[in-house]
């Protein structure tokens, strides 16, 4: 596992996670397949908002997921979700300082289906 630091475009949110990178994933439901990012998700506990947590703004009304956005450019860095399995976070890539999103190979995931 290895600890990697990424921010919105502006640089206001900056966060680290801690992740392998082994299983991205795209996400098909409506939302997703818009904004075309590929995810990683961790536990809550290997992810954590550095600076700038008060300029983050959330979108979404699902009972598990919260996707939150910087205020000032309007990225969306991550989202939070809520599982009987335990609370995880599924980090933007796009959004990692060190890694070329270009060069994975996310595996399909149906989120269309839990909607």
């Amino acid at each position: 596992m290895e600890t990697h630091r990424g921010s919105c475009h502006c640089g206001t949110v900056e966060f680290e996670v801690v992740t392998d990178l082994d299983q991205p994933f795209r996400c098909n439901c409506s939302f997703c397949v818009r904004r075309g990012a590929v995810l990683q998700r961790v536990p809550a506990g290997d992810f954590q908002v550095l600076t700038g947590e008060s300029e983050l703004t959330r979108y979404g009304a699902r009972s598990f997921s919260d996707h939150f956005f910087c205020k000032s450019c309007g990225i969306q860095l991550f989202t939070r979700i809520s599982a009987e399995t335990g609370d995880s976070v599924a980090v933007n890539l796009a959004c990692v300082d060190d890694v070329d999103v270009d060069s994975l190979e996310p595996a399909a995931f149906d989120g269309a289906k839990l909607l």
